[in-house]
């Protein structure tokens, strides 16, 4: 049942006979809950331009967490709240792993019967694509019933469980499991269980990825290790890729972990996540992540977080929309260290009386302390509007199109590899939801700073690219900052407002200056930073290779179903083909001049549409967008109310 009274689609998990009876067309709202966004490859490290270029590059992350608030009946791909948890940091992420679980369909509010799967948020892998990172589901027993059901082997060898999360994986777009198997279990279900994990490593895509938490012992039995060691090495030679061991680490059991790896022939950062528990402790974990990252040395394996969502879930404001300000500081806090600059990482070892409190950070150095920033931006077009996927209200060209609330974590850009790496300026830059020319929010930069914003490999190739900047404030108030590979020191400053090639007046007292890149062509731009000589909102950075090509328009644009509410209020599903990849970059959906959506995909369902006076029907625009910002024709449809 529906948790609450409406027709709003919600995720849910799957227990054996939901599994092995899976299809696209049974699962009823499973079309709602694809992530159409693709693996973006990652740049190639260069570690002169990295905060810390000392850091080695090697160890990984896995993000294992919430996604949103968490809740059982609330998981949606988006809705009309500002107060919920987006991750802003996914350039320290490698893995991210889909935590806490879903009833089964048809599951009571009052008593629900989580299923033993549950998918990631599409919304979450959408993000986690878009910044290279892949996007685990999650496999959690006990759940109710017996174990044995999902181990059955049909008398071709095949196992009906196994090959529906491949199938469902693929169909909703995620890159594999986390297997979170913590039960006593029967010795030959375990040796079962083996045998299920290697047909499943066996017939999965490239690319598909199983990662084994320290729970049992080959024999089944609950015991966590703590390590990677001879005995629970079983699972990694069943079929699991990598192993998440459990948090009480102790510098011998890492060494062995890490010896393990190399004797199974596998790469240690490839293979070993020690794990690190802030679900619980905060920014103070019981076990030091610098018995994984040894001062002065390289890391000994990669690093598994759980619990990055506790900045948002202990934080005793989380559900005020005017309290989000702290969550933010906290996040920056953990990515970034407790001076919210990578930069500037490291533990903060006093903390002055009467000083706002930081939080116990004696145990925490800030996660950019021990991983390099990672980057997808390799290739011409680049755009950002600084959208960290949630917002108080919507902006188009500078111009307020909504005034709801809203979260959709599927529309966040590609946010600043550093945050916030910044220098002179009386504040730190920060995110402003009050102000934006595209989407929720606007970058805020203070006057008299330089803010490094991305780490890049852009190639100039023809001379015909370009780069351009939306800002608010001055004309002349802005420069923007290249960074180049042969050159890795210093800047080249691209001025605006007069000094500019071209300075346009956008409205809303908004400007775009656009620079020809045709002088640096056969360079590599490394960075990119901005120049502040007074207050300015960054609205837009664009990077475009000097070819504009509309999408076209979108084709089927339908009214699917409409429930209308006394004549005033309706619900609406709708569709269209959606475009071939890499032609369109979003859709947005509008009523005249008011947003009403936005999406990669192609279905969206408008959860509460007005009525306006006495209209026999009320006219929808689907326009796509390309890649580079380019606007297509949109399509239409209608909504009747009578």
């Amino acid at each position: 049942m529906s948790p609450e009274p409406g027709h709003q689609p919600f995720m849910h998990g799957y227990d054996a006979d939901a599994l092995k009876n899976w299809s696209p067309r049974s699962d009823r709202w499973a079309r709602y809950f694809r992530s159409r966004v693709p693996l973006a490859p990652r740049i190639v490290p260069f570690p002169a331009t990295q905060a810390r270029p000392e850091l080695p590059t090697g160890a990984q992350v896995m993000n294992l967490c919430n996604d949103y608030d968490g809740a059982f009946f609330t998981a949606r791909k988006y809705d009309d709240s500002f107060a919920r948890r987006l991750l802003r940091f996914w350039q320290y992420t490698d893995f991210y792993g889909s935590w806490h679980g879903l009833p089964v369909d048809g599951s009571p509010v009052t008593e629900p019967v989580h299923g033993l799967i549950n998918p990631p948020n599409p919304a979450y892998t959408d993000a986690a694509h878009r910044n290279g990172v892949r996007s685990l589901g999650c496999w959690f027993w006990p759940r109710p019933g017996e174990f044995a059901p999902y181990l059955e082997r049909r008398a071709d060898g095949s196992y009906p469980v196994a090959d529906k999360m491949i199938e469902m994986a693929a169909y909703f777009g995620f890159d594999g499991y986390f297997i979170n198997h913590e039960a006593e279990t029967p010795p030959d279900e375990a040796k079962r269980l083996r045998e299920l994990l290697g047909y499943l490593r066996s017939r999965a895509p490239e690319g598909f990825h199983l990662q084994w938490y320290d729970t049992i012992r080959p024999d089944g039995g609950l015991d966590y290790l703590n390590h990677l060691n001879e005995e629970n090495a079983s699972w990694l030679e069943a079929g699991a890729d990598s192993f998440f061991a459990n948090y009480w680490m102790t510098e011998a059991g890492v060494e062995t972990s890490r010896a393990t790896a190399l004797r199974l022939g596998r790469d240690p950062y490839e293979a070993v996540f020690h794990g690190t528990e802030n679900e619980q402790f905060g920014f103070d974990p019981e076990y030091d992540p610098r018995l994984v990252f040894p001062e002065g040395r390289p890391a000994h394996t990669s690093w598994a977080l759980f619990g990055s969502h506790f900045v948002w879930e202990l934080h005793p404001g989380r559900e005020d929309p005017d309290a989000q300000d702290a969550v933010f500081e906290r996040e920056r806090r953990y990515w970034s260290g407790p001076s919210c600059d990578p930069t500037r990482t490291g533990r903060s070892l006093t903390h002055e009386p009467g000083a706002p409190d930081p939080g116990n950070h004696l145990k925490w150095d800030g996660v950019a302390h021990y991983v390099t920033e990672r980057s997808v931006i390799g290739a011409f077009p680049f755009v950002t509007r600084f959208n960290t996927g949630h917002g108080r209200g919507f902006f188009l060209a500078g111009r307020r199109a909504s005034d709801a609330d809203w979260y959709n974590a599927s529309v966040q850009d590609i946010l600043p590899t550093w945050q916030f790496w910044s220098e002179g300026g009386d504040a730190p830059p920060d995110f402003d939801y009050t102000r934006a020319y595209d989407g929720g929010c606007s970058l805020r930069l203070p006057g008299g700073a330089t803010v490094r914003l991305y780490k890049t490999e852009l190639m100039v190739r023809t001379g015909a690219e370009t780069v351009s900047v939306t800002y608010a404030g001055s004309a002349d108030a802005l420069e923007v900052g290249l960074v180049f590979a042969d050159a890795p020191e210093s800047f080249v400053w691209l001025a605006t407002g007069a000094a500019a090639e071209t300075g346009t007046g956008t409205g809303a007292g908004w400007h775009t200056s656009t620079h020809p890149l045709a002088e640096f062509r056969d360079r590599t731009i490394a960075a990119l930073a901005v120049r502040a000589t007074s207050p300015v909102h960054l609205g837009e950075l664009a990077l475009r290779d000097g070819e504009f090509i509309a999408p076209s328009c979108p084709k089927a644009f339908q009214v699917d179903t409409a429930y209308v509410d006394d004549g005033r209020t309706a619900e609406v599903f709708l569709s269209w083909r959606i475009a071939d990849p890499g032609q369109v970059w979003y859709y947005d959906l509008r009523r005249g001049d008011e947003w009403l959506g936005r999406i990669y995909d192609e279905v969206y369902y408008v959860k509460s549409l007005r009525r306006h006076g006495n209209e026999a029907a009320t006219e929808l625009a689907l326009t796509p967008v390309a890649p580079d910002g380019t606007p297509g024709d949109p399509a239409t449809c209608s909504v009747n109310w009578v």
